[in-house]
Formats: structure tokens, C-alpha cells, sequence
């Protein structure tokens, strides 16, 4: 604990410097795999987005099945704007040829102690950090912005993963903001003295675990003006 304490502390949450980037195929996984590359269409990134230091492979859960998620990263040696007909790897689809790619060279492509499990479809692109990429469970845990929100992720997880938590009146809560975060009937509820004014099915949690920090944190804001304004 005192390890990721650490780590946590250590975090710059404006960094994002992780591009976590879809496999079309086992095929092109193997290849980008045996030869440590990774290449994406020039266009799928803007200038600040660079520098890009780790690429993440996510494989999604309609190509890959069982398969599914993030299981393999590696650090950028070397980004170049070529051709996609200089990509000699992999076979261009036709018309693609003159199209400018972006190829990212891997030192070498590491394993994830756990693969991060897939929970959500149409996924592209997109930035993480290494901290996130180490630590999360789902996917959607990727995109969280703040140290704020995955140490609120991190306390509902650990409370809907809890063995208690479907058993009536297990008084299971937490405080977040001032406010306080419980469980019951298979839904999160937040409340102001006693009195819940936000609410958010489990379910939707451990499907959008990151949608549903936001929506908690989002209320909590909004709530805690209201009881500034209060006080004027």
C-alpha cells in the first residue's frame, strides 16, 4: 500500500503520454508483436498529443473474444511520419498506399501482470498514463483525469467487490467530499446529511466504471456550491 501511495503521489495527471491504440486483427497483433512496432493513420493524431512514450495494444472484445483487453505495452524508441506503403509488415489496403502513417518503433513489447479487462465497444484511440495502464481493472478505468477519481474509483471497487455488499442492511459507506457514498438494492446512492441526492445503478458501475466517478464527483461539485451559496 505504501508502494502505490508512492507511485500515486508521484503521478502528473496532466500527462498522458500512454496511446492506447486497437488491433483490427490476431494477424496484425502477431506482426506488430514479432517485428516491436505500431503504426496508426497520421490523421487519428493531432500535434498535441506528442511526445508519445508508451503504446498500449487494446484488443477489442468482437475481434478478439476471450482474448480481449490490454495485455501488451512498450516504450516508443523511435516515432516516424512515413508512407503507409513504407510499412512493408503488413500489406497496405489498396488506395491507402500514398497515405501518410505515424510508426512508432518498441523497444520491446512487456506483458501486463494482469490483463485489463474490455468493457466497452467502438474504442479507437485514445491517452493514458503508466500509472493508470499499471493499476487499472476495465478499460474505462484508463480514462480517468484525476488522483481525485481513482482514489474514488478505487473506494467503490473495493466496496462492490466487498462479499457484503448484496447483504441487506450491511451499512457499507464511505465519505467523499464531505458527502457520504452507500449501497443498497443494487445501487450506489450519495447523500447530504441522511438525505440521498444522486443515485447510480452497480451494474452500470462495473460496466462504466469511469462514466459513473464522474456522474459522483459531478453531483458532489454541483452540491457543494449549492451549500456555498446557502451560506451567502
Amino acid at each position: 500500500m505504501e508502494k502505490l501511495e508512492a507511485k500515486l503521489k508521484a503521478v502528473d495527471w496532466a500527462v498522458r503520454d500512454v496511446l492506447v491504440g486497437t488491433m483490427r486483427s490476431p494477424q496484425q497483433l502477431d506482426i506488430c508483436r514479432k517485428h516491436c512496432f505500431y503504426y496508426i493513420p497520421a490523421e487519428r493524431l493531432q500535434d498535441s498529443d506528442f511526445p508519445i512514450r508508451y503504446v498500449a495494444l487494446y484488443q477489442s472484445q468482437y475481434v478478439f473474444g476471450a482474448q480481449a483487453g490490454v495485455r501488451y505495452y512498450g516504450e516508443v524508441m523511435k516515432c516516424s511520419a512515413v508512407r503507409r506503403s513504407a510499412i512493408t509488415e503488413v500489406s497496405p489496403r489498396r488506395g491507402t498506399e500514398g497515405n501518410f502513417y505515424y510508426r512508432f518503433d518498441i523497444r520491446e513489447w512487456k506483458q501486463l501482470n494482469r490483463p485489463i479487462e474490455a468493457k466497452e465497444t467502438g474504442f479507437v484511440r485514445d491517452f493514458t498514463n503508466l500509472f493508470l495502464l499499471e493499476h487499472s481493472i476495465r478499460t474505462p478505468e484508463l480514462w480517468l483525469r484525476t488522483e481525485e477519481e481513482y482514489r474514488l474509483c478505487s473506494a467503490l471497487k473495493r466496496a462492490v467487490w466487498g462479499d457484503t455488499i448484496n447483504e441487506p442492511d450491511n451499512g457499507l459507506a464511505f465519505e467523499f467530499r464531505g458527502f457520504t457514498v452507500s449501497f443498497a438494492e443494487g445501487k450506489i446512492f450519495v447523500s447530504d446529511e441522511g438525505r440521498a441526492f444522486a443515485r447510480y445503478e452497480i451494474s452500470h458501475f462495473l460496466q462504466d466504471p469511469g462514466a459513473v466517478v464522474r456522474g459522483i464527483r459531478r453531483e458532489c461539485l454541483q452540491r457543494d456550491s449549492m451549500r456555498e451559496l446557502s451560506k451567502i
